[in-house]
C-alpha cells in the first residue's frame, strides 16, 4: 500500500498519531464505563442490547484492565475496516485507487470517531469482515468455508447490535441481484451458521424479561413525528460524507460490476432504514458506524485528481478535528471554571479525587441517580456501585444485579454531580441529610437517606419502572423475568 501514494501514507501516520494519543487522553465515558461493568458481571446477555462488547472486555481484563488498552480494539478495528475497503475496491479497480480510497477513510474525521470503545465497534467490524466473506462465498469456488466464515462473524455482529439484521438483509439483495440463484447456497449455509448466535440471543431475552426487544422495540421509539431528527439525520450524514466529498461524487463513474451493487444495496438499505427512525427517534452518530466503510468505497469510483483531491481536504479536515480536541483536553481545569458543565467535566477528569473523598462511605451504602455517573465511579473507585431513584429506560442493568427488598430499614447515601432535591426523596425515607463537598471548585451533593422504605420505593419507582420497561406483551412467550419474579410483581 505503501506505493500507492506515499505522502497520503505519511498523513496518514500523523492522524493515527494523534489518535494514539487521544486514546489515552480522553477520559472514560459514561457509555464505556457502562461497557466495562458488562465485561465485570460475564453473562448471556445484557439489559440494553446484546452482549459482544461486554464479553471482549471480559476476555481483555485477562490482559490489561484499562480502558486505554481497551480502545486500542478501536484502533486495531480501523485499521481492519481500511484493509477490507482496499479488498473490496481493488476488486474493480486498481489497486492504487483502493488503496488510496483506504487511505483516504483513515484520514477522515470517523477516524478519530472511533477512538472510544463502544458496541458499535465489534458491529463494524465483525460486520465488514463477515460482508467480505459472503462477498468472497459468491465468488470463489471454494465457497463452503467463506460461507461459514461469514457466518460465523455475522453472527458476532448480530451479538454487538440489532443493526446487523439491515447489513445481512442488504447482502441477501445483493446476492440474488449479482448472482441470481447461484447465490442460494451461501444464503441457506451463511444463514444456517448465523442461526445459533440469534437463538442464544432469543434464549436470553425470553429467561431475561425479553430486554434487549423491550428496550429497543417497546421503551426507545418515541410516538411523537418530530422533523428536527430528520433534520439531524440529514445533517450527520452530510457531516460523515463531507460536504465536498459529496459533490465531487457527481463526476464519479460508477463502473458496473458486484461490488458496486452491494455498495449500493447496504446504502440503500441503510438510508431508508435510518430515514424512517428518524421520523421519531433521534439517530446518533454511531448508527451510522456499521455502513461508513460502504460509504467511503463510494469515492474509489472518483478519478485519481478528484480522490487526491478530496483526501487531502479530509486530512486538513480531521487534522483541525484532532488539534482542537488536543487543545481542550491540555487546557488546565481552571479554564472551564465558568461553564454550566464544570462539575461534569470535573467528575470526568478527575474521578479519583471524586473517589478518595466517597471513601468513608461503605460498599453497599453508596449510590447514583443514573447509570453512567454509577458505571464512571465504579470504574474509578474499584468498587460496586449501583443506580437507584431512577425510572429512565436507558441503562438499567441494576434491576438485574441488585434486589432493592434488602435495602429495607437501612440507611444509604445518594451520589450527584448536580444539585439534589430533598423532594426525591422524601417518601421513600424517613429522614433526608443533604451534603456537599468541593473538587478543583465544582460541587458535588450527597443525600443521606435514613430508613429506606422499600413498600415506597417499590409504589413510587419499581412500580412505574415494571409497566414501562418489564410489562412484557402478550404476544411474547411469557419466559423468566427478575422483575416480576424478585419483586412480585403482577401483568
Amino acid at each position: 500500500m505503501l506505493k500507492c501514494y506515499p505522502k497520503a501514507f505519511i498523513a496518514v501516520l500523523l492522524i493515527l498519531l494523534i489518535k494514539l494519543v487521544l486514546i489515552f487522553l480522553l477520559p472514560i465515558t459514561g457509555d464505556e464505563a457502562y461497557f466495562v461493568k458488562w465485561g465485570e458481571h460475564l453473562a448471556l446477555g445484557y439489559y440494553d442490547h446484546p452482549p459482544m462488547v461486554g464479553w471482549l472486555i471480559y476476555l481483555m481484563h485477562f490482559i490489561v484492565e484499562d480502558i486505554a488498552f481497551f480502545r486500542l480494539f478501536s484502533f486495531i478495528t480501523t485499521l481492519v475496516l481500511a484493509y477490507i475497503i482496499f479488498l473490496f475496491t481493488r476488486k474493480s479497480l486498481s489497486q492504487e485507487k483502493a488503496c488510496l480510497t483506504a487511505l483516504l477513510f483513515l484520514a477522515s474525521p470517523v477516524d478519530l470517531l472511533m477512538s472510544l470503545f463502544t458496541n458499535d465497534i465489534p458491529l463494524v467490524l465483525f460486520g465488514s469482515v463477515g460482508a467480505y466473506l459472503f462477498y468472497l462465498s459468491l465468488e470463489k469456488l471454494s465457497w463452503r468455508r467463506y460461507a461459514v466464515g461469514a457466518g460465523i462473524f455475522l453472527g458476532a455482529a448480530f451479538l454487538s447490535k440489532y443493526f446487523a439484521v439491515f447489513l445481512m438483509f442488504s447482502l441477501v439483495i445483493f446476492a440474488f441481484v449479482s448472482y441470481g440463484r447461484r447465490a442460494w447456497k451461501s444464503i441457506l449455509l451463511t444463514t444456517v451458521v448465523v442461526l445459533p448466535f440469534v437463538m442464544e440471543n432469543l434464549y436470553f431475552n425470553y429467561m431475561h424479561c425479553w430486554n434487549n426487544i423491550m428496550f429497543n422495540f417497546m421503551a426507545r421509539p418515541q410516538s411523537h413525528v418530530s422533523l428536527q431528527y430528520v433534520g439531524l439525520f440529514l445533517g450527520l450524514l452530510l457531516y460523515i460524507a463531507t460536504p465536498w466529498g459529496l459533490w465531487m461524487l457527481r463526476k464519479a463513474v460508477f463502473m458496473p460490476g458486484a461490488v458496486r451493487t452491494m455498495v449500493a444495496s447496504v446504502l440503500g438499505v441503510a438510508f431508508v432504514v435510518l430515514l424512517v427512525v428518524s421520523f421519531k427517534n433521534k439517530v446518533g452518530l454511531h448508527w451510522f458506524l456499521l455502513f461508513i466503510p460502504y460509504i467511503y468505497m463510494l469515492y474509489a469510483y472518483l478519478d485519481g485528481a478528484a480522490l487526491k483531491k478530496l483526501f487531502w481536504y479530509n486530512f486538513i479536515f480531521t487534522l483541525v478535528h484532532g488539534i482542537v480536541l488536543l487543545i481542550i483536553l491540555l487546557l488546565p481545569l481552571s479554564a472551564f471554571e465558568k461553564s454550566r458543565s464544570y462539575s461534569s467535566i470535573v467528575y470526568a477528569v478527575k474521578p479519583e479525587e471524586v473517589c478518595k473523598r466517597l471513601e468513608v462511605y461503605g460498599d453497599d451504602e453508596l449510590y447514583t441517580m443514573g447509570y453512567t455517573s454509577a458505571a464512571m465511579l465504579s470504574y474509578a473507585c474499584k468498587r460496586e456501585i449501583r443506580m437507584l431513584f431512577n425510572t429512565s429506560k436507558y441503562g438499567r442493568m441494576d434491576d438485574a444485579l441488585m434486589d432493592v427488598r434488602r435495602l429495607n430499614d437501612k440507611n444509604i447515601t445518594v451520589f450527584r454531580h448536580k444539585p439534589i432535591r430533598k423532594e426525591s426523596f422524601k417518601e421513600v425515607c424517613q429522614q433526608i441529610e443533604l451534603e456537599s463537598f468541593m473538587v478543583e471548585d465544582a460541587t458535588f451533593y450527597l443525600a443521606k437517606c435514613y430508613g429506606f422504605s422499600y413498600k415506597e420505593y417499590k409504589k413510587g419507582f419499581i412500580n412505574p419502572l415494571f409497566k414501562r420497561y418489564y410489562n412484557i406483551p402478550s404476544w411474547l412467550p411469557q419466559g423468566k423475568c427478575y422483575m416480576r419474579e424478585m419483586y412480585q410483581m403482577k401483568k
